[in-house]
């Protein structure tokens, strides 16, 4: 209750919520529309302000906040994501009208975030007319305002309760006239920014369409050039064979076309600035892909995510750590990544061994139908056998054996490398990452869906992998863990890891950026 001038007590409407009506457009659930003036929650569980059930929706999707002037989007940790307008968010202001997306084509809700405000009361009605010849009574006091709403309502508004006044009658004509000259030049400002717009939207979609261009370009450059290694791979190990001199002249001129190809590649992507405006932890991620084998120019949308995602699984806890330290100690990761760069394959590879077993030479493990998988590269023993280890009688029991040369981690390690450089310039097609994903698979059971992939390393690596959704989560698990082992290692303390990492080389360096 306030009091008014002429003593009397007038009540007044408090400021109301905003409200928004959210209709469910695609999804399963009810109701289809709902009107709500404060924050809520979009999930599964049944204990949200809206329960949709369809596959991929979390408990607790999404919540729409109202922060009592402005509506806001948060994420709530849902496996498919949340995305507003087409774009993926976390925390984001949303706009009058919004579509908010439930996973990428997953359910979808429409958002009128317009709202509507009760307004207060206006504090003194208009003044009565005075009667001709009658003398004047006591006169209320001027009408207060707190708000700029309240002067709306008082002189901008028609109440309906009968002829304004004359002041009122002032304004609302001297409001009109200030009006429609404000609206002519509101109409030629928002003229003049339409026409800007367009032409930066022109420009901006030139660009975008260039740089797509130059992306397939790229990516043309790139897996020509991997195409080319391939080949050249076989000419080496017929030269080897038979050491003839016009074979040999043959892979000269391979290396040194080679050599010019990846000189062309690195001018490009220089052109095309791909590195330029990233985050130095992107940058490293790229460049890692790129020793693997894989096109740094059309790496997938959250692949670098996804990355930083298991570069944190590393960080609570203390396996890498340990599984350097003990390489270390022992001398291993020196001389394992020799022997990989002596075969032609990217001395990071080393890391395999930190997933396989922390590089634990005595490492037993699960049993398969072929029987353990044991040493420090977890050789099963048809695998063991065919790459010329020994296996010894103790094959079928979770134990170590002396006989065993799986347990002799120089020649597992030899091995292993022979093994993986057989994946790689095979049926990986000189993806590090698909070789890796044979590696744990095993070639016999993934053989069918790589093969399955055009045979050229422009359709067949871990990118179109990635697309295609085939990788089972073991084995996604096994590769990214790898990588991002890989990642941090080229520099721990970017990625706040207290860890000494194996030198292997030039690193970075080798990508000629």
């Amino acid at each position: 209750m306030t009091a008014t001038g002429s003593g009397q007590t007038k009540r007044t409407a408090p400021r109301g919520p905003r409200a928004v009506v959210a209709r469910v457009v695609r999804g399963e659930g009810a109701p289809r529309e709902v009107r709500l003036s404060a924050t809520f929650t979009v999930g599964s569980d049944a204990g949200c302000d809206i329960r949709l059930s369809d596959a991929g929706v979390a408990p607790q999707h999404v919540q729409i906040i109202f922060d009592g002037i402005l509506w806001w989007a948060r994420d709530l940790g849902g496996a498919g994501g949340t995305y507003v307008d087409g774009t993926r968010i976390q925390f984001v202001h949303l706009p009058e009208q919004a579509r908010v997306e439930l996973g990428e084509g997953g359910p979808l809700l429409s958002i009128d975030a317009a709202g509507e405000e009760r307004s207060p009361e206006p504090d003194a009605a208009p003044p009565a007319a005075e009667a001709p010849g009658t003398r004047a009574g006591p006169q209320p006091a001027p009408a207060r305002f707190s708000s700029e709403t309240q002067i709306i309502e008082r002189y901008l508004r028609p109440s309906g309760e009968g002829p304004a006044g004359r002041e009122t009658m002032m304004f609302r004509r001297a409001f009109a006239r200030a009006h429609r000259t404000s609206s002519r030049r509101y109409q030629l400002v928002v003229g003049i920014a339409l026409l800007a717009l367009f032409a930066a939207g022109s420009v901006i979609a030139y660009q975008m369409h260039k740089l797509r261009t130059l992306r397939r370009s790229a990516e043309g450059l790139f897996y020509a050039t991997k195409a080319l290694e391939l080949h050249t791979e076989r000419v080496e190990e017929l030269v080897l064979l038979r050491a003839d001199p016009k074979q040999v002249a043959e892979l000269k001129e391979r290396r040194a076309k080679l050599r010019t190809m990846e000189k062309e590649y690195d001018a490009f992507v220089r052109e095309m600035g791909i590195y330029a405006k990233l985050a130095e932890d992107e940058r490293v991620i790229l460049r890692v892909a790129r020793m693997f084998g894989e096109c740094d120019a059309t790496v997938p949308k959250g692949f670098v995510a996804e990355v930083r995602r298991y570069v944190q699984r590393w960080r609570s806890t203390d396996r890498l750590a340990g599984a350097l330290r003990r390489a270390k100690e022992r001398g291993y990761a020196g001389r394992i990544a020799r022997v990989f760069a002596e075969n032609g394959l990217p001395p990071q590879y080393v890391y395999l061994a930190a997933q396989e077993s922390g590089f634990d030479e005595r490492a037993v493990g699960v049993a398969t139908r072929f029987g353990h998988a044991k040493g420090m590269w977890q050789f099963i023993p048809m695998t063991a056998r065919r790459y010329g280890l020994r296996v010894g009688p103790l094959y079928d029991q979770a134990l170590y054996d002396a006989k065993d040369e799986r347990f002799d981690w120089e020649k597992a390690t030899a091995a292993a490398a022979h093994y993986l450089k057989d994946l790689h310039s095979t049926d990986a097609q000189g993806s590090g990452l698909l070789a890796m994903a044979c590696y744990n698979w095993g070639e016999d059971k993934v053989r069918g869906i790589i093969t399955s992939l055009p045979e050229n390393p422009q359709e067949r690596n871990f990118w179109r992998l990635l697309s295609d959704r085939k990788v089972p989560r073991e084995t996604y698990d096994y590769v990214l863990s790898i990588f991002s082992a890989a990642v941090i290692c080229e520099n721990p303390r970017l990625f706040g890891l207290d860890v000494e990492c194996p030198a292997l080389g030039d690193g970075l360096a080798a990508t000629g950026r």
